[in-house]
C-alpha cells in the first residue's frame, strides 16, 4: 500500500453539511436583507420628508380649518351684523301704520377669507330699541330660559338672515318684554333696533317711524 500524499486513496474526503447549518444560514441571511431593505427605506422616506419640508409638498388642511380638520371659530372681525326691521318676510320697512307690528331680524355675513363657525343661537342674541339715549325695549328683559344655542358654518361672503319676531310696539322692564308691558310713544315717533349676536354687536342701526 502506498504512502504517498499523491494518492488518491489518501485524500480527505467532503464531510457532508448538514441540512441544519444550511437552513440557519439561509434565515441568518435573510434577516441581514431585511434590515438593510427597512434601513434603505427609513433613509429614503427621511429624505422625502425632508424635502416636502422645505418647498411645502406635504399635505396642509384645508382652508378655514385648523390641524385636526375641523372649521375654526369665526373671530368678531369676520362679522358683519346689520338689523332688519320689516315684515314677517324680511322685507324692509321704514314706517308702520296704527296696529300693525314691525317685525325684527337681522343678516349675518362672513366677511373674513375662509368660512369659520359662529353660534347664531337665541341665547347669546339680542335685540335692543332704542330712541335718542334711551332705551325703550331690550330683548334682554324677556324670558330666555328656553333659548340655546346653534352653531353654523359660515361661508365667505353668503349673507344669511335670522327667522323675524314681531314686536308688540311695547317698553320693557324686569318684569318682561311682552303685549302687557306699557305702550311706546306713537304718531310719528323714530326708534332706532340695533342686534348683538354671539357677543357681536352691528356697527350700523335701522332707524323705523312708528304711526
Amino acid at each position: 500500500m502506498s504512502n504517498s500524499r499523491h494518492d488518491p486513496r489518501n485524500r480527505q474526503r467532503p464531510v457532508a453539511r448538514s441540512k441544519s447549518v444550511y437552513l440557519r444560514r439561509r434565515i441568518i441571511a435573510l434577516v441581514v436583507l431585511a434590515a438593510l431593505v427597512a434601513l434603505v427605506w427609513g433613509l429614503v422616506a427621511a429624505a422625502v420628508s425632508f424635502v416636502q419640508g422645505i418647498f411645502g409638498g406635504g399635505s396642509a388642511a384645508p382652508d378655514g380649518s385648523n390641524a385636526n380638520g375641523t372649521v375654526a371659530a369665526c373671530v368678531a372681525e369676520s362679522i358683519l351684523l346689520e338689523p332688519i326691521v320689516g315684515d314677517a318676510n324680511a322685507n324692509p320697512q321704514a314706517s308702520f301704520d296704527t296696529g300693525i307690528n314691525p317685525f325684527f331680524g337681522y343678516r349675518i355675513t362672513n366677511v373674513g377669507a375662509k368660512e369659520c363657525t359662529f353660534d347664531v343661537g337665541g341665547k347669546g342674541t339680542f335685540f335692543t330699541v332704542t330712541s335718542g339715549s334711551e332705551t325703550i325695549w331690550t330683548s334682554e328683559n324677556c324670558d330666555r330660559t328656553a333659548l340655546t344655542s346653534a352653531v353654523l358654518t359660515l361661508k365667505p361672503n353668503e349673507p344669511m338672515k335670522s327667522p323675524m319676531s314681531d314686536w308688540y310696539r311695547v317698553k320693557s322692564s324686569s318684569t318682561g318684554c311682552g303685549a302687557e308691558q306699557a305702550p311706546v310713544t306713537a304718531g310719528g315717533a323714530s326708534y332706532h333696533l340695533s342686534v348683538e349676536v354671539g357677543g357681536v354687536v352691528s356697527k350700523e342701526t335701522s332707524q323705523f317711524i312708528l304711526n
